[in-house]
């Protein structure tokens, strides 16, 4: 079997060879195996599942929480030749009835969706009639109470197996504790499930933690020092993205920024310049690399540390995928750890006040008490929180709650393009064709785009349509509504406003509740795992050894992190403050050349002992010089 997956890599990857673990996955799952794969950010998990899926008879079905993810993997899949479609929030009932019908009789190989679309009597009836050859539970981290992203509808993906008790499943993750890996292959009804797990250790990256005074002008003195490298710069808010991207930019830093409230022209255009390297520094939240696969990343700072060692673990490791040596270093103030508590605690705004923002959101969209199940919303966002007067720092994590209690899904990034599907064959279309010679030329340039818009609707690229036929937006607008309403098309029309859909009917407000595990234990856990970061970041310890532990593996000291590197100056300089002090009785020396005697490793080490022994009036520092006193 494994001849038949090299040549499925190679054929539609361009690989020549899989990575550590992955043939012995890919196999365990084409011969009809449950899997658990931990594989770490960038070990190729994607590929473990997808090259099975071509294998195996029938259709893959994806279950995926991200709709960036989703879509990301669906353009990859086709760009490689392979049928794939996702049934993501926005669509329109007729759009997932001719979706569901292609993935029925044959006519897609992968199909991703959403947990909370399980629960659905459409996709219900309709995936108990397909013909499927291997279920994928991606990100299955999700499923725990434990894991930091539980989503509690990923808890009726074991209904598909009820369907279809055959079918094998793959689950697959970047991070899971054991309880979390337990609760796995309970919860989704694995039978003698296969664990493959990658060491979390990445010998090539070091991981550093630096208390300093100021965070801009250690990152700003670090990137000038290094001005070629590709890197990414983490924040937690979108307005520290803003904020570092401007000052960095003044310090002549070739920087771009990139987070989910940009809108898709602007996302897509900071990550191609990333790419290009044209801006190699990207300032970012964590909506940034996702499914962003960039080899020579060779640092990754965190000016804000995300509150939870998974999701910092995942940003960590997007540095150095090409083996060679890269840096990953947060830079914590004073007043850090402080605002990271706080930060998890808005996360969880009072479930009154949840309530009351699931009532002003119904009644913002005019949804009346029994209406609105799997309906979809554009949402003026600004407009709705003025409107009700709410405050915008607990309206996101309300959506959040209600997302994981399965109330609705929100999508920022609404529908980046018109989706259309041709509603009659070829022959009627010639004809219209002939008929209406002004529309000609955009009716043939969608049949030469996308062959199966006569199948299922596709997302076209209006740009690229208003150059090639040389048309005005608004031309071309005005093109596709007339043939919309001589039914020649169906289409759903682009928006860049964000995206509700509502999961069940509009409830009476006394009937909203939050589920214990969504709201009391996830707090629970959540200040839990923050007590977990506090630990990594203030605590004197082998940082990729703490860390790694938490995921329940066990490591040796790295050798290259500012606590190892710190121990092994004490081990050569036991008496490091005593030797400051005996270079300064000999001279007066700038900290250039006070370093230059040491390994440069320990630079760090050597300016925290100095400013000690200024402290302690040992020493003085005047101009350019450190010097003794007199």
């Amino acid at each position: 079997m494994s001849k038949k997956s090299e040549e499925i890599l190679s054929r539609f990857w361009g690989y020549s060879q899989f990575r550590p673990l992955q043939e012995e996955i890919i196999d365990a799952v084409i011969y009809g195996k449950d899997v658990i794969a931990l594989l770490p950010t960038g070990g190729g998990k994607s590929i473990c599942f997808q090259v099975p899926g071509i294998v195996r008879e029938g259709i893959t079905i994806v279950v995926s929480p991200l709709i960036a993810l989703m879509e990301d993997q669906v353009n990859q899949l086709q760009k490689r030749g392979i049928r794939a479609k996702a049934l993501t929030s926005g669509l329109s009932f007729r759009e997932i009835d001719i979706l569901l019908d292609n993935a029925k009789f044959g006519g897609l190989d992968f199909l991703y969706i959403s947990p909370e679309r399980i629960q659905t009597r459409l996709f219900q009836e309709r995936v108990k009639q397909m013909e499927i050859g291997l279920f994928v539970v991606d990100e299955a981290h999700c499923i725990s109470e434990w894991g930091h992203d539980f989503r509690p509808a990923y808890l009726e993906i074991a209904k598909l197996r009820e369907f279809h008790p055959e079918v094998p499943i793959i689950a697959v993750t970047a991070t899971a504790t054991p309880k979390v890996k337990e609760d796995i292959a309970t919860h989704l009804r694995l039978k003698n499930p296969e664990l493959f797990e990658a060491s979390f250790e990445r010998s090539n990256v070091s991981y550093e933690v630096y208390h300093v005074s100021n965070k801009l002008d250690a990152i700003t003195k670090w990137i000038h020092k290094n001005p070629d490298d590709v890197g990414i710069v983490y924040c937690q808010t979108r307005k520290s993205v803003k904020d570092v991207m401007i000052y960095l930019q003044s310090q002549k830093i070739r920087t771009n920024m990139y987070h989910g409230g940009m809108n898709s022209k602007e996302r897509s255009k900071a990550l191609s310049d990333w790419l290009s390297e044209k801006t190699p520094v990207m300032v970012a939240t964590n909506a940034f690399g996702m499914g962003i696969d960039k080899p020579n990343v060779r640092f990754v700072a965190h000016y804000e540390v995300p509150n939870n060692p998974e999701s910092y673990f995942q940003e960590a490791g997007r540095a150095g995928r090409d083996g060679l040596n890269s840096r990953t270093f947060a830079f914590v103030e004073p007043a850090d750890l402080d605002e990271i508590a706080e930060r998890v605690l808005t996360q969880f705004p009072n479930p009154d006040t949840i309530r009351l923002i699931y009532r002003a959101l119904c009644n913002y969209l005019r949804i009346a008490i029994g209406s609105g199940e799997h309906e979809s919303y554009e949402l003026r966002f600004n407009d709705f929180v003025k409107k009700f007067n709410l405050n915008m720092t607990e309206v996101y994590p309300a959506f959040k709650l209600l997302e994981m209690n399965g109330s609705i899904l929100f999508s920022e990034q609404g529908l980046r393009g018109s989706r259309i599907k041709i509603s009659i064959d070829k022959t009627h279309l010639y004809g219209y064709q002939l008929k209406n010679p002004v529309l000609d030329p955009l009716i043939t340039w969608i049949c030469r785009n996308y062959s199966d818009v006569f199948d299922s609707f596709v997302e076209i690229d209006e740009e690229d349509a208003s150059q090639r036929l040389k048309l005005s937006a608004q031309k071309l607008e005005q093109q596709l509504k007339h043939l919309e309403e001589h039914g020649i098309i169906d289409i759903t029309w682009r928006t860049e406003l964000p995206m509700v859909t509502f999961l069940h009917e509009r409830l009476p407000d006394d009937y909203i509740e939050l589920r214990p595990e969504v709201y009391h234990f996830r707090k629970e856990r959540a200040l839990d795992r923050l007590n977990v970061m506090k630990a990594y970041l203030e605590q004197k310890h082998c940082r990729p050894r703490y860390i790694i532990s938490y995921f329940g593996q066990e490591s040796e000291p790295c050798g290259k992190c500012d606590y190892c590197l710190e121990q092994n100056l004490l081990e050569k300089h036991p008496r490091l403050e005593l030797e400051l002090i005996a270079l300064l009785n000999e001279k007066e020396m700038t900290l250039t050349e006070i370093t230059s005697q040491f390994d440069t490793s320990f630079a760090a080490k050597i300016k925290s002992t100095l400013r000690e022994l200024i402290t302690q009036e040992r020493i003085r520092f005047s101009g350019r010089h450190f010097s003794r006193p007199q």
